[in-house]
């Protein structure tokens, strides 16, 4: 008897747009897992992560734990063609197409209706990143590299807004 069973990861981006002025909008967009991603959950279901002391840990190596996480949203501004058009992700890129524009701590949870997805969040606050073009996003693992990439057209990020990213994975 043969079985085969293929999981997929399926990302997706929403942001959402909020003014001072109390106006919002809403876009969504497809997100690309990388090598480097799909390579990490494969390692944890090995167990070949490496690991880390436990931060509820004072001893040294009796409260190991996987050290390997996204714990960040990095954002840039190189993300479009000169046209405006959005970047093809290729699934080995390993930076963003420029420098970090800015780097943002997510919140991560598990949901609780579809125990199959994981959703990371983070918000480029009123004062974070004025006067940037941001049109690419990346979550980034504690071991610096991209778990996954999505470029979009650019944001103008003025003073008088704040962008609440939301990025849900879906193992199917």
């Amino acid at each position: 008897m043969n079985c085969e069973s293929i999981v997929e990861t399926k990302g997706y981006l929403d942001y959402i747009v909020q003014y001072k002025n109390g106006k919002e909008y809403k876009v969504s967009f497809p997100n690309l897992v990388l090598a480097t991603g799909r390579e990490a959950i494969a390692q944890m279901l090995t167990n070949t992560l490496g690991t880390c002391p436990s931060s509820s840990s004072t001893s040294s190596s009796s409260n190991l734990v996987p050290s390997l996480y996204i714990n960040a949203m990095l954002f840039g501004s190189n993300g479009v063609d000169s046209g405006g058009t959005p970047l093809i992700v290729s699934p080995n890129r390993q930076t963003l197409f420029g420098t970090v524009t800015v780097s943002k701590a997510v919140n991560s949870y598990v949901s609780q209706s579809v125990a199959t997805q994981a959703n990371f969040s983070a918000t480029l606050l009123f004062a974070d990143a004025v006067n940037q073009n941001i049109n690419e996003m990346a979550l980034q693992m504690t071991n610096n590299y991209l778990y996954s990439m999505v470029t979009f057209p650019s944001i103008y990020k003025t003073a008088d807004m704040q962008i609440t990213f939301n990025l849900s994975l879906n193992f199917i």
